[in-house]
């Protein structure tokens, strides 16, 4: 299927969307102790992210972001 539309597409929301849904299988890699707090998703933005706020075994707050960019189709080989 070529991708018509970018920024973002149908594939990038999607691929963010099961991201943030596997946050559950991803606590469960991070070292003990260490925590995800809270989860903001930007779904509608050029390159679609998902944000996560983290808390270290020791208290302290950390911020991770995941960006999701699809390159376009043509240069896929």
């Amino acid at each position: 299927m070529r991708t018509r539309f970018y920024n973002p597409s149908k594939l990038e929301v999607t691929f963010a969307k099961a991201i943030q849904d596997l946050t559950p299988q991803l606590e469960e890699h991070m070292e003990e102790g260490d925590r995800v707090i809270e989860i903001e998703s930007v779904h509608d933005a050029d390159n679609p992210m998902v944000i996560y706020k983290l808390e270290d075994k020791e208290g302290d707050l950390h911020e991770v972001v995941v960006q999701i960019i699809q390159r376009p189709d043509a240069i896929v080989k």
